[in-house]
């Protein structure tokens, strides 16, 4: 597939990507790709001859994206005692073979450490990532020790802060008096306040009401007990919250309709409200948690009925949600059934790795998406919303070298026995596809290709992040609402 052209003992220092298509937000174009070591340097007319010694790569037929940016990943997640089962190399790795060239995390809020500090020790644990990173810092509650640490926080690289209004018994939720305050605060120190969405009070309501029945819930049970009810209650307090004092808020993986409503109605009102979902709510049902295996099919927020896709898919095809991210949390199949109910199953699923093959087949390859629309949710929204933009998330000039070389005929059949993740299954077992990634550029480097990887343990770095667009005005990420009602 490639071809150096020797010209004496002169080093090859530039790559030559000829014969593809590049997608950018504005178009899909048939240009000729220049990249000199980690950078873009020019997009170039397919005739225009380049005098300069470089490694020509013939990616004919194919299309050069943008490398993809999952907004939303736990690598190395210490949970309940145990661990998942992709670690930063492992989850960075499958990842990459997937075309994503970015990765956003989390950093937990540790009770003898202050954010910082939190925050340096994961990216410590990251080490051996094989793709560049940055992390959302989460934040369990609000006070004058929290305000103070939120300037070193951003100083750092961190874009992002990350609140739970669920899981109180286990620590993470934070007290509802405190979400203006944290709110204003993150604002004020550049930092986009992201929200984990479910009202804990109804979940616990349901709980009981649930338990009143006298039999053990099963996993088709989770859907009752975190309704879609729980997640609108969530998404309108904290959004109302930020409409009316004019301030941005980013909520994670949405689930439901009604959430989709409540993020669309105040959008309509010029609120900064900003919002991503997951591959699995796009296509992925309640009924899946009737099947045989349904632990691979448990996560939080649970599966809806299938209803709620449409309007999802309607919501990320307006503006109202702006990008597709995994929340990638890989348990093995063995680990989620050391506890079979879902009051203590471990939740999560693999999905990094089939993020641009999935959201390509289902978005463009039916009509529903345009290339430009999917590079804009998977790319450039989420480098424009964290901070990346425009080093990540486009091909332009000056950018950094991160491109994913795409065949969009090459046909593929998802299955537990293809999965690089070590969670060693796929939720989308069975899923035929046409479209899958052929090489990776990292930097400039190919990380990836033909299904193998070609990088190295621990070259990936943190990058600091600069300011999210959400926090400006101007955003073009408000002004690319439509409203389709």
């Amino acid at each position: 597939m490639e071809q150096q052209l020797d010209k004496g003992c002169l080093a090859v220092v530039k790559k030559l990507l000829t014969g593809g298509k590049i997608v950018q937000e504005t178009g899909v174009r048939e240009k000729n790709l220049l990249i000199a070591g980690e950078k873009i340097v020019s997009l170039l007319d397919p005739e225009q001859n380049i005098e300069d010694e470089v490694e020509i790569i013939d990616v004919a037929g194919n299309l050069i994206l943008p490398g993809i940016i999952d907004a939303h990943t736990h690598y190395l997640l210490h949970s309940r005692g145990t661990t998942t089962a992709d670690d930063f190399f492992s989850g960075s790795r499958a990842a990459a073979l997937g075309g994503v060239t970015t990765f956003i995390d989390y950093a937990d809020h540790q009770a003898d450490k202050s954010l910082a500090e939190s925050a340096r020790e994961r990216i410590s644990e990251a080490e051996d990532s094989v793709i560049d990173f940055n992390l959302h810092q989460i934040v369990h509650y609000y006070d004058s020790k929290i305000d103070s640490e939120l300037k070193e926080i951003r100083e750092l690289g961190v874009s992002s802060l990350k609140i739970f209004t669920t899981y109180k018994k286990e620590g993470y939720m934070i007290a509802e008096e405190d979400i203006p305050g944290l709110l204003t605060a993150a604002c004020h120190n550049d930092l986009l306040l992201t929200v984990h969405a479910e009202d804990n009070s109804i979940i616990t309501e349901r709980l009981s009401e649930l338990k009143e029945t006298g039999t053990e819930l099963s996993l088709s049970d989770h859907p009752e007990l975190r309704p879609a009810r729980a997640e609108e209650e969530a998404v309108k307090k904290i959004a109302r919250e930020a409409l009316a004092n004019d301030l941005p808020v980013y909520f994670a993986h949405i689930s439901a309709a009604e959430s989709v409503k409540a993020l669309h109605a105040v959008r309509r009102q010029g609120g900064r409200i900003f919002g991503e979902t997951a591959p699995h709510y796009l296509l992925l049902d309640r009924s899946y948690l009737e099947k045989e295996e349904p632990e691979r099919y448990f996560m939080v927020p649970p599966l809806r009925e299938s209803e709620h896709r449409e309007k999802i898919w309607q919501a990320l095809l307006e503006g109202t949600i702006q990008v597709v991210a995994t929340d990638h949390c890989a348990f093995t199949l063995e680990q989620k059934r050391e506890n079979t109910s879902a009051l203590n199953m471990l939740p999560g699923l693999p999905g990094s790795e089939t993020l641009l093959p999935l959201i390509h087949h289902f978005g463009v390859n039916t009509g529903m998406m345009t290339y430009s629309e999917l590079v804009k949710v998977l790319a450039g929204n989420p480098a424009r919303i964290f901070g990346l933009y425009p080093e990540r998330g486009v091909i332009a000039e000056g950018a950094v070298a991160d491109l994913v070389v795409f065949n969009p005929d090459k046909k593929m059949e998802l299955g537990d026995e293809i999965v690089q993740s070590r969670a060693g299954y796929s939720p989308y077992q069975g899923f035929k596809i046409l479209g899958w990634p052929e090489m990776t550029f990292s930097r400039g480097e190919i990380i990836a290709r033909e299904g193998i990887f070609t990088g190295s343990r621990g070259r990936g770095r943190f990058i600091k992040a600069g300011i999210s667009s959400c926090l400006s005005r101007e955003s073009n990420l408000l002004q690319d609402f439509k409203d389709l009602e």
